[in-house]
């Protein structure tokens, strides 16, 4: 009797087994089938991004903000521990290999899902061009030459004496421009909040060169401390911009400039003509070798102070082994999400700048 009994349990265990079997692999075809198709319909999630991601992001953003601290970064000590609980636990064999590839898979789904769903989307979504209606000018040496001038010059006037600076009101001058620049920029406003928070790994990523990174699983934005007080304001804005649903690097960094640029706040104007002057000059020396030196001399000196000044407060803390890691394994993230360009992405704001800026900058 006991004997019978036995067989029918582990019977319906077996059977327990098999439907939670098929019911993971049916799971793992319809998540993966429906980011395809998000993939492979920009204007599908064009809407999903305008529509249901600001109700995501206010959700998800709220949530975070009762926390002083990061959740996001947290949620990587807890993850990261977890895997090494599975790994550990099948090495030792508490639990059986099958065990462990279903534990494994269940939690990359929900991660993969929470991911995408909770903004990832944005990777797929129409470009700049598209979801604002601009259109493109053509990247050439006359157009290079005839814009930096121009950018110089203005940088030039922008300058600054950036010693004292206030977070919050900074912050809150930020968010005034964002409002402001919706229509045009083509983003859902308030679309939740954007409280910047402190680092947990604040001197590892320093090392590593991060000045600031978008935590997408509680919409969190983190912008580096260690950072200069005329670089802050133009890395916060760029970190808001993905909080917004701007994936791709170079859109971030034009939305920052634009931003910063219309503040009534000298100073984060001035953020945003330093922190981009260097995306400019490395164009112009590659694309107008004979011209570079010449403009270098035309940038007032204090803004080539306070470039070298940033140059070396950085350099003196890198760690070149980590920094490269994380290079490597960023490029790789981003050409995973079909930004083709890896790293570089981050220059290509150039490009987009010579097409908008007499738009959102007057003369």
């Amino acid at each position: 009797m006991k004997r019978a009994k036995y067989k029918y349990r582990t019977k319906q265990r077996a059977k327990k087994e098999r439907r939670k079997l098929i019911s993971l692999f049916i799971t793992i075809l319809t998540v993966f089938l429906v980011i395809f198709i998000f993939s492979r319909a920009p204007s599908l999630s064009e809407w999903y991004m305008q529509n249901i991601y600001p109700k995501v992001a206010a959700i998800l953003s709220t949530a975070s903000g009762l926390f002083q601290f990061s959740l996001y970064d947290l949620f990587i000590i807890a993850a990261s521990l977890y895997l090494l609980k599975l790994i550990l636990f099948v090495i030792i064999r508490r639990t059986s290999f099958k065990r462990f590839l279903y534990s494994l898979t269940r939690f990359a789904v929900i991660l993969i899902v929470w991911f995408y769903f909770g903004w990832g989307i944005s990777y797929f979504r129409d470009d700049y061009y598209k979801r604002t209606d601009n259109q493109v000018s053509m990247f050439n040496a006359e157009n290079l030459m005839n814009f930096t001038t121009r950018f110089i010059a203005d940088a030039n006037n922008s300058y600054v004496d950036f010693d004292v600076m206030e977070k919050e009101g900074i912050r809150q001058e930020i968010e005034r421009s964002y409002n402001k620049l919706q229509d045009p920029l083509s983003i859902s406003y308030p679309n939740g909040k954007r409280r910047p928070k402190k680092m947990i790994f604040e001197s590892l990523f320093t090392k590593m060169g991060i000045s600031g990174y978008f935590g997408p699983f509680f919409n969190e934005i983190h912008v580096n401390n260690y950072s200069l007080n005329f670089t802050y304001p133009f890395t916060l804005a760029h970190e808001m911009s993905h909080q917004f649903g701007i994936s791709k690097e170079s859109e971030a960094n034009l939305y920052a400039f634009l931003v910063c640029n219309n503040s009534n706040d000298e100073r984060i104007r001035y953020s945003a003509y330093v922190s981009i002057i260097s995306y400019l000059l490395s164009d112009i020396r590659s694309l107008l070798p004979d011209e570079y030196e010449s403009l270098v001399n035309s940038i007032r000196p204090e803004i080539i102070a306070d470039l070298q000044r940033n140059r070396e407060h950085w350099l003196s803390v890198r760690n070149d082994a980590l920094s490269d890691i994380q290079d490597k394994a960023y490029d790789a993230y981003l050409k995973t999400n079909r930004i083709s360009s890896g790293r570089e992405n981050y220059s290509e704001v150039v490009g987009l700048l010579i097409s908008n800026y007499d738009m959102y900058v007057s003369s």
